[in-house]
């Protein structure tokens, strides 16, 4: 069974641009999965050209390797580590907090944005070998706040709000990488499709009404359905059901 997470080494800094942009600079020095973890970004990167601040306090990381899959079903990483996430979260917060996970690669907290995950392909210092740079943000400890007329559709929050306690990064991190080794245990990377359920279970009910965006960013609705054999979203219309692959969708609309 090939393992990605059970042996990987992490490198921290104190301060950096963007954590998967630092990826990019090192990938070609890296022989095994590697985490890059900043205590603090300047320049973090979200979905879509977006901008994911990384303050002090949150976790801003993200992890290189080289999954032996094909290029089409490296996305299926999102849906993994977005479920590897919602299952160490679950070991901080109270026991009646609502958590779900947001097509495609985000968590929500009570409605509020807490986390986010990105995904980039390149080639590392094998020319033939496509790397994977996830990077992964956490509002831990605080969050970042938006003026009113943002287009954002959903408050922030931070995880602490939801417990007793502020987190500590270093043990947060620890939790994360031990709900990985045991997802990689439980899913072997030849059957990696099968994520998609454990993904479904931990987000919104099916039968919810969403808005998505379409293809010339007018919003439609829609009800949720579930998520397709390769991670699309299933959206019943009026017209019909149709499949979803990008854009931006929001739940509880």
């Amino acid at each position: 069974m090939q393992t990605h997470f059970l042996n990987s080494n992490v490198i921290w800094l104190d301060s950096v641009d963007s954590t998967n942009e630092e990826a990019k600079r090192r990938i070609k020095d890296f022989s095994k999965p590697t985490w890059i973890i900043a205590k603090k970004q300047s320049k973090g990167k979200g979905r879509n050209g977006n901008r994911w601040f990384g303050s002090e306090g949150n976790f801003s990381g993200s992890l290189v390797f080289s999954p032996n899959i094909k290029r089409s079903k490296l996305h299926l990483y999102g849906f993994f580590l977005g479920v590897a996430l919602y299952n160490t979260l679950k070991n901080f917060l109270k026991d009646d907090t609502n958590i779900r996970l947001k097509w495609p690669n985000d968590l929500l907290i009570e409605n509020g944005k807490v986390a986010g995950i990105l995904l980039e392909s390149v080639y590392t210092n094998r020319k033939s070998d496509l790397g994977l740079i996830i990077g992964v943000g956490v509002n831990l400890n605080t969050a970042p706040s938006f003026a009113t007329n943002s287009d954002l559709k959903y408050n922030t929050q931070c995880v602490a709000n939801f417990t007793n306690e502020e987190i500590n990064l270093f043990s947060f991190f620890r939790t994360f990488n031990q709900e990985l080794i045991k997802l990689e245990a439980y899913i072997d990377e030849t059957k990696i499709h099968t994520i998609l359920k454990l993904w479904e279970t931990r987000s919104y009910d099916k039968g919810v009404i969403i808005k998505f965006s379409g293809k010339r960013g007018e919003i439609k609705s829609g009800i949720f359905l579930g998520l397709d054999e390769i991670g699309g979203l299933i959206v019943g219309e009026s017209s019909g059901v149709k499949k979803v692959y990008s854009g931006d969708v929001y739940f509880g609309s």
